[in-house]
This record gives structure tokens, C-alpha cells and sequence, in this order.
């Protein structure tokens, strides 16, 4: 089950999360079911795989709004370095800059069906 004290020991800054939600801890946990589950996840990783810059940065840069938003930090400063560089389209290897991105979200993923 998702709680604020997991939240915060995963090191999210729930103070600025709820603030954004109307201080609402249900209607926060719900933004933050759905913005782990949108589509540009997903996007953006296969974005990565056929090496498609262009794509990878509207998912990241997507996503990057949404984390942000959430404040859900720990995936927030990762992917928004991930985000500035496709911007720049400097070259990368972006699958591994990814992969503890999606790693973490899973994490949260599970802190949410447990």
C-alpha cells in the first residue's frame, strides 16, 4: 500500500507532491498511479531502441512534466538530465541512462498493488 512515509523514504518530496494536489493524500496517490502509468514509459523505451532522438525526447520531455509535477524526485532528476541531453541530442547510451529510470518506477509500481 502506498503511504507517504514510503514516499518519502524513497526519497519523493511529498510536501511539494500534495501541495500540487490540494493537499489531497488519496487524490495525490491517484496522480501519482496514473503518471507511473502513462504511455510515454513506454514511448520513450522503445524510442531509445531504434535510436529515434526526436521521439525520445518528446516521451522523456512528456514524462519529465508529469514526474515533475508529482515530485517524484528520485526518477525526476535522472530523467530530466535524460531529457536535456536528447534535447541537445548529444550522444549517449541512453539505455542505461533508462534503465534505473525504470527500475525505480517499478519499485514504486509495487509499493502501489502492495
Amino acid at each position: 500500500m502506498l503511504t507517504i512515509e514510503k514516499l518519502e523514504e524513497f526519497g519523493v518530496d511529498t510536501k511539494e507532491g500534495l501541495t500540487r494536489c490540494m493537499n489531497k493524500e488519496t487524490f495525490y496517490f491517484r496522480m501519482i498511479t496514473m503518471g507511473l502509468s502513462n504511455d510515454s514509459f513506454e514511448k520513450l523505451d522503445a524510442a531509445i531502441k531504434e535510436n529515434n532522438l526526436d521521439e525520445a525526447f518528446e516521451a522523456a520531455h512528456a514524462l519529465k512534466g508529469v514526474l515533475g509535477n508529482l515530485a517524484l524526485t528520485p526518477i525526476y532528476k535522472p530523467l530530466s538530465e535524460m531529457t536535456e541531453m536528447l534535447r541537445a541530442k548529444k550522444t549517449a547510451d541512453y539505455a542505461a541512462m533508462y534503465k534505473p529510470i525504470m527500475e525505480m518506477r517499478n519499485q514504486l509500481l509495487e509499493m502501489i498493488k502492495s
